[in-house]
């Protein structure tokens, strides 16, 4: 809501100062108190005239309202008495005001503090005026009270400097902070260390907890850092989950002990509304002048081996060192192209067999994603996949695969292939999407594939967890006949509990136990507890990455009749699992192709 008079203060002021001159010229000194007294009652803005002497002969209503005296009291005070502390510099003010040849005073905005008579502070403005009456001047104060002004101009500096969510520095604060104290450093000959910090799997707390419960999260996490930091040390929040933490002084040893705090700390779980929610972080490490003598490059350079950390896994640091430039370049490289790997047709899917030993028949086929780039060539999934989880291009293109198998496989269906479940991966990030289950059931019914012959395979860490909403998907995708199995089974923590009461129908035996498997050793071991276990839960097993015969002799004494492995089949395009076992018998035996 706009004030006309308040908004055109200036012109305002002016034009009361010149009535106040003008009438000076030609009435008595009663009739100038007369009109004054007029003006004094009608204005918005603090106004008090002064005497020569310096003494208060009129204080209007609003200067009562904006310092708490009462007109008579205020009367007879001086200026000094409502603007200064006796701090020695209301002596040069007067000398200045009442000689009136300060041109920084006379006629001009002076920011300064105003004190209540209560004795509370605020900041004012204030300008003087000097009328001549008679051989003497007359001054006219006019003050605003700038409190609100104020408070604006410094939610304006937080908008501007500060993160609002975390309350820390925020880019622009920490770019002008880091150009001073590198600009120190560089000066005094001192080294510094630069950490970037990035929350691991943000986006899934935010998918899985919700927006609000994901915003608290950071702020544990930076109250986290900010209790962590040395002295002297900066902390800000550059955007989303990413921090950084710039220690001056610091060296490669008290780097990595920070570091080494900050995950030590981290390994208690945050208690956010009732909930243990557990957070991780990947640390990159830069140093001055070692990596660097500019902020962007030690911000880049602590960036890139913040990502080798993350490839390290949760709760890791990783120094920047020069060979990472290539590296993250190619993980640049990959992320910028796989955005359009789907619509290039760079995509494709290779298929392999799952075989029972007993009979040599099919018992199902797992669709394996790979990536022949136009720009980069072949990528190994191992390099592509990561990316396309930590930026988010995994919901695209999970979608695509669940789409292709399950169009593959109605195919060979309908080519006289015997039905079999088609296996497909699902990541974390893709189960913690809100509608999942109804983007499964729609792929299904599109491609007229009943969900019996879906199987979705997912981690330990996918199918044990006991959140609610986790469960809901799992039981709701099983009641309507989709196969569940548990990838890379025996490498992770399973809940026997927990196993129990989910819906999982398979079991798959990690490659890399089979590999290291012997007649006595600990896989072996591992082998024998996961079939008592399968047995005693009527869930069915399968070892993955069988290669030799060796293997697949231990494993048929061991009661594993389920196998799938190079020595049966490698993966294959689709024409050629067509050629070899659709259009075929479907009994097959080592080294068949």
């Amino acid at each position: 809501m706009h004030n006309t008079l308040t908004d055109n203060y200036p012109i305002y002021l002016m034009l009361l100062t010149f009535i106040i001159s003008i009438t000076a010229l030609y009435l008595s000194f009663n009739n100038i108190k007369a009109l004054q007294a007029s003006l004094l009652e009608s204005a918005i803005d603090c106004i008090m005239m002064i005497n020569s002497s310096g003494r208060i002969i009129a204080f209007n209503p609003a200067a009562e309202a904006i310092f708490g005296y009462e007109r008579k009291e205020a009367l007879g005070l001086t200026l000094i008495d409502f603007l200064f502390e006796k701090d020695g510099q209301e002596t040069t003010f007067l000398n200045l005001l009442f000689t009136a040849k300060d041109e920084s005073i006379i006629g001009k905005r002076t920011e300064l503090k105003a004190f209540r008579s209560d004795g509370s502070v605020f900041p004012a403005e204030i300008t003087i005026t000097s009328t001549p009456y008679k051989g003497r001047h007359v001054y006219t104060a006019y003050l605003r009270d700038l409190t609100e002004k104020k408070k604006s101009e410094e939610m304006i500096q937080q908008l501007a400097y500060f993160d609002l969510l975390t309350g820390l520095p925020n880019r622009n604060q920490f770019n002008q902070l880091f150009h001073d104290v590198l600009n120190k450093a560089k000066q005094h000959n001192q080294s510094l260390a630069l950490l970037f910090l990035d929350v691991n799997r943000f986006k899934l707390i935010n998918d899985t907890l919700g927006h609000h419960l994901g915003d608290l999260v950071l702020q544990k996490f930076s109250a986290l850092l900010s209790e962590s930091l040395y002295a002297q040390s900066i902390v800000s929040r550059l955007s989303g989950d990413e921090f950084v933490i710039l220690y001056p002084f610091g060296n490669r040893e008290s780097a990595a002990v920070q570091a080494e705090k900050i995950i030590r700390q981290l390994e208690a779980p945050f208690q956010i509304d009732g909930r243990n929610v557990f957070v991780s972080t990947s640390i990159g490490i830069s140093l001055y002048p070692i990596d660097g003598e500019d902020p962007g490059v030690l911000l880049k350079n602590a960036d890139q081996a913040m990502y080798l950390a993350k490839d390290l896994g949760g709760n890791h640091y990783h120094f920047y060192e020069q060979e990472m430039s290539v590296i993250y370049s190619r993980r640049s490289a990959c992320e910028q192209s796989l955005r359009s790997a789907i619509e290039h047709n760079e995509l494709y899917l290779m298929y392999q067999p799952k075989f029972h030993i007993p009979t040599g028949k099919i018992i199902g086929v797992e669709a394996l994603l790979r990536w022949d780039s136009h720009a980069l060539g072949s990528v190994s999934p191992k390099e592509f996949i990561p990316i396309a989880e930590e930026s988010g291009q995994i919901i695209a293109i999970g979608k695509w695969v669940l789409q292709t198998a399950c169009l593959q496989m109605n195919k060979w269906q309908a080519a006289g292939m015997v039905p079999v479940p088609i296996a497909v991966n699902i990541s974390s990030v893709q189960f913690h999407q809100e509608d999942l289950v109804t983007m499964i059931l729609e792929i299904l019914h599109q491609n007229k594939l009943e969900a019996q012959y879906l199987e979705l395979e997912m981690t330990e860490s996918i199918s044990m967890n006991n959140d609610l909403s986790c469960m809901e998907k799992l039981y709701a995708l099983k009641r309507e006949g989709v196969k569940i199995s548990i990838d890379h089974f025996g490498t992770g923590y399973s809940s026997l509990s927990y196993l129990h009461n989910s819906p999982v129908d398979t079991l798959k035996i990690d490659k890399s136990i089979v590999h290291e498997i012997s007649t006595y050793n600990s896989e072996s071991s591992i082998i024998e507890a996961i079939m008592a276990i399968s047995h005693s839960l009527n869930m069915s097993v399968i070892a993955v990455g069988v290669e030799t015969h060796e293997q697949l002799n231990l494993l048929e004494r061991f009661g594993c009749e389920n196998i799938q492995g190079y020595l049966f089949s490698v993966p294959l395009t689709a024409e050629l699992f067509e050629k070899s076992y659709v259009f075929h018998d479907t009994n097959a035996s080592p080294n068949a192709l």
